[in-house]
């Protein structure tokens, strides 16, 4: 059993996506979390949870790179949250803006929207799922912990060795995605991370390079992540599995659905033969981004 803990499974090039959660079952997987962007794309994650009951986990967010939401926005997304309480997951995905031109300029009111939107987690007792990458990580931080946020997962991690053994002591998740399988920055952070604080994600679709690239970005990738990770640890993977789906099932609140042992076709099972690149050099282009 597996869960892939974040996919923009509303991204239109998952429309429609019922091949993608039929070769998700087929990979393993239990279940995945839909993080909403905005009001817009929460009504459609939630749509997609009524029809994908208990394999579908719904968030409500409000990306803070998606510059063109306003404060009348940040209010209906504050609430759908109070309304679809019952319903969701987690808040998320929100956090503090870090790439793009503009990102240094709207980082001062993306303080002020990412701590309304963490005191709502914190008031309806939701997880609260966090895009701060690099030196966001640090301040995002303090603002789940200050809004008295029980349960926060930093998705798609990338920071400081300090600040990331400040989220694993604060009690919170870091969570990984097939990048461990070909990237030295993440495979040395599975190495940082105890497994009592990892999750696995794909962050679909953003696409993802070695032996991935020019697939498009689904679930079953994360079977692949748990393998390099088992390997980078020295565990098996079975124990990996174990430790990240028990992770998920607490901090989201999950109830996912029964893995069913039936044979999927052919016609929808991916090629899992994803050969583990486990030296890899960054370019001097991504050093230069930080990416």
């Amino acid at each position: 059993m597996m869960i892939d803990t974040h996919i923009h499974l509303d991204a239109d090039q998952y429309n429609p996506p019922d091949q993608v959660i039929a070769r998700a079952r087929a990979a393993g997987l239990s279940g995945v979390v839909a993080p909403g962007v905005g009001p817009a794309s929460n009504g459609r994650v939630l749509a997609l949870a009524a029809r994908h009951l208990g394999f579908v986990h719904p968030a409500c967010g409000f990306h803070p790179e998606a510059y063109d939401l306003t404060g009348a926005d940040l209010e209906q997304t504050l609430a759908q949250i109070h309304d679809h309480r019952e319903r969701l997951c987690a808040v998320g995905e929100v956090g503090l803006p870090w790439y793009g031109a503009r990102a240094g300029a709207a980082t001062p009111a993306a303080r002020d929207q990412l701590a309304a939107l963490a005191r709502a987690a914190a008031h309806a007792d939701l997880a609260l799922i966090l895009h701060a990458p690099h030196a966001a990580a640090g301040p995002a931080l303090e603002i789940a912990r200050s809004a008295g946020v029980r349960r926060a997962i930093f998705h798609w991690h990338k920071s400081t060795p300090a600040v990331t053994a400040a989220i694993v002591a604060a009690g919170y998740l870091i969570s990984l995605t097939p990048e461990a399988v070909y990237r030295d920055r993440d495979q040395a952070l599975a190495r940082a991370v105890p497994l009592s604080s990892m999750l696995v994600e794909t962050n679909g679709p953003a696409p993802h390079r070695g032996p991935f690239t020019g697939c498009l970005t689904e679930p079953w990738m994360v079977a692949p992540a748990i393998d390099a990770i088992a390997l980078i640890l020295g565990e098996s993977s079975a124990a990996v599995r174990a430790a990240t789906t028990a992770n998920a099932i607490v901090a989201f609140r999950l109830r996912p659905v029964p893995q069913l042992q039936v044979p999927a076709p052919a016609s929808v099972l991916p090629s899992r033969r994803v050969a583990l690149n486990l030296f890899p050099t960054p370019s001097g282009v991504e050093r230069r981004r930080g990416a």
